[in-house]
Formats: structure tokens, C-alpha cells, sequence
């Protein structure tokens, strides 16, 4: 009987230990609203697209293609993601363009409840290349890609404010001033952090934030780039940011906006410090949580290089 009991016990410590197991193994959804993480655009060179190695001499047709994955929550609008190539001569490739976009969405990842879907993966395929040049000796050299996205991020944070924001009540539920508020970002290369709540009168709180560039690319104004993913200096390192209150209680008054609510901002060493007072008289007397968006629009711009070795055709 005793035998019994003990062997009663081992297997349910084995079907606890694999359940665990089972559970560890299962990708547990993000609280929140958004999925969030860090990422874009995740491209690459399509396997064989160029080749290692091509003839020279019209002797060889291949292509350049680019496989482009969402792993971020912004839906990639259809020509919004703009591919210039760079490192080779067009007129010696036969090639009239060295330019392309996406012809669909690009859709980014979604929560439906308890599951995450994932982002839409596409090919970006340049036209049909040839080396036309006898040369009489092999050579190598590097091929870029550059890609030009349009993007966004969007978090959100809930405020404390009442009409008077330093006066305290027994009723109160939350404080109005606050040195690390809670808030949820969008998966996306730009973040907002350090979000911050404080009082600068009776009629008057101060919220303060961080925008940062998290990514390993750079950004651009949204529309900098239209046809190409080149140039366009004097637009890098700057993002639009808007802030809104869905119920229209409040508008916040920037000063890096210009004393209002959206403008455009440049990033010093990749962020930037958003300071935005809120007029509170005219709110209800007694305290309430109401919501901040923050919008950040902008292009992001990354690059991958590959080699390429052009040989001669004997």
C-alpha cells in the first residue's frame, strides 16, 4: 500500500513538472494595449537574389530582391517603403532604375486577445539586372540597400487631474503628481519613456516625456522620402509628434511645439525631452484618470550590404 501512495506521488510531481514545462513553452501575451517591442522593418537579401557571382558580358540575367518582414505594430502603407540600391554602376547592369517599393500593405503584428498575429512579410524586387561590360578579369565589389519606411509610434498614459490639482481630498484617487507614470508603447524603433506628472499651480500640471530613437537606423520627417531612399540630410534625426485627449478635456501646450500640441522636433544623440503644460480649471472639482496619446510619425531609414562578384565569360 505504501508502494502505492509513493507512486501515486511521483506521477503527479510528473504531471506537474510537465505541465510546467507545457506552460513555459507557451509565448505569453503582453499586458497592455499593445504588443510593443522595439522593431520595424527586418529586411535582407533574398537568398540567391543576387547571386554570389555573375558573368560579365550580357552573358547572365539575375535579379536583386529584398525579403521585408513586419515586426512592429504600424501597417506599412502600400509605396511607403522605399529601396534604392547603391554600390553598382545602373548603365553597367542594365539597369534603368535602381529604385522600388512595396506594391501592398505591409501589415504589422496585432494582439486579438489572447493571441498575437504576426506582421506581413513581402518581397521588394528590383527590375531584371545583366553586367553588359566585357571586362577580361573577375572583380568584386559591394552592393547596398538602403530602405525608407513610414512608420509610427503611438503610446499612451493616464493623468490625475482635477480642477485643483494642489489642493487634497479624502476622495482622491490618484496623485497629481507623479515621477514615473505608467504608460504602453506600440512595437516600434522609436519609444516614449520617462513619463512624468507634476503640479506648476493650482490650475496647472506639467507632464514630461521622452521620445528616443531605440533602433539601429535613423530617422527622417514622415514624407522625406518619395521615389528614393537617398539624401535628404537636412530632415534626419527629426520626428512629428502630436499628443491628444481622446474626450477633448484638455490640450496640452508644448514648447518644443511651438506652445502646442503637435510639431516637428530634432532628436540630440537620438532623443529628446517633451515638456507640455495643461490648463486644469476648467475640469471637475473632484479627481479623475484621463488619457494621453502620444503619436510619433516619421521614416526610418536602415541599410544591408551584400558582395557581389562579377566573373569573366570565356
Amino acid at each position: 500500500m505504501g508502494m502505492n501512495k509513493r507512486g501515486l506521488v511521483l506521477v503527479l510531481l510528473l504531471a506537474l513538472f510537465l505541465a510546467g514545462c507545457q506552460n513555459d513553452n507557451k509565448e505569453k501575451t503582453p499586458e497592455g494595449p499593445y504588443v510593443g517591442g522595439t522593431q520595424g522593418l527586418l529586411f535582407a537579401f533574398e537568398e540567391g537574389e543576387p547571386p554570389a557571382a555573375v558573368l560579365d558580358n550580357d552573358q547572365q540575367e539575375f535579379f536583386i530582391t529584398l525579403v521585408v518582414r513586419n515586426l512592429g505594430e504600424y501597417t506599412v502603407p502600400e509605396g511607403k517603403a522605399i529601396a534604392s540600391i547603391s554600390g553598382i554602376d545602373s548603365k553597367a547592369f542594365s539597369m534603368s532604375s535602381l529604385n522600388t517599393k512595396n506594391d501592398v500593405d505591409i501589415t504589422g503584428i496585432a494582439k486579438d486577445q489572447s493571441f498575437i498575429i504576426e506582421g506581413g512579410e513581402e518581397l521588394l524586387q528590383f527590375e531584371q539586372a545583366s553586367y553588359t561590360n566585357d571586362v577580361g578579369a573577375d572583380f568584386g565589389l559591394t552592393m547596398r540597400a538602403d530602405l525608407c519606411y513610414k512608420y509610427k509610434t503611438e503610446a499612451l498614459t493616464h493623468l490625475c487631474l482635477k480642477e485643483n490639482v494642489v489642493k487634497k481630498e479624502i476622495e482622491d484617487v490618484c496623485d497629481t503628481t507623479n515621477s514615473n507614470l505608467p504608460h504602453f508603447n506600440s512595437g516600434a524603433p522609436v519609444q516614449i519613456s520617462n513619463v512624468r506628472q507634476n503640479t506648476v499651480g493650482s490650475g496647472k500640471v506639467q507632464v514630461a516625456f521622452t521620445v528616443e530613437n531605440v533602433g539601429n537606423g535613423i530617422v527622417y520627417l514622415p514624407e522625406s522620402f518619395t521615389n528614393a531612399c537617398t539624401g535628404e540630410k537636412g530632415m534626419m534625426d527629426m520626428v512629428k509628434i502630436s499628443l491628444e485627449n481622446p474626450q477633448n478635456n484638455f490640450k496640452p501646450s508644448c514648447s518644443a511645439l511651438g506652445k502646442s500640441d503637435s510639431g516637428n522636433v530634432r532628436l540630440v544623440n537620438r532623443k529628446k525631452e517633451i515638456t507640455c503644460t495643461i490648463d486644469t480649471s476648467g475640469l471637475q472639482k473632484v479627481s479623475y484618470q484621463d488619457l494621453l496619446l502620444i503619436n510619433v510619425d516619421y521614416m526610418y531609414r536602415e541599410a544591408v550590404t551584400t558582395n557581389l562578384n562579377v566573373e569573366n565569360a570565356v
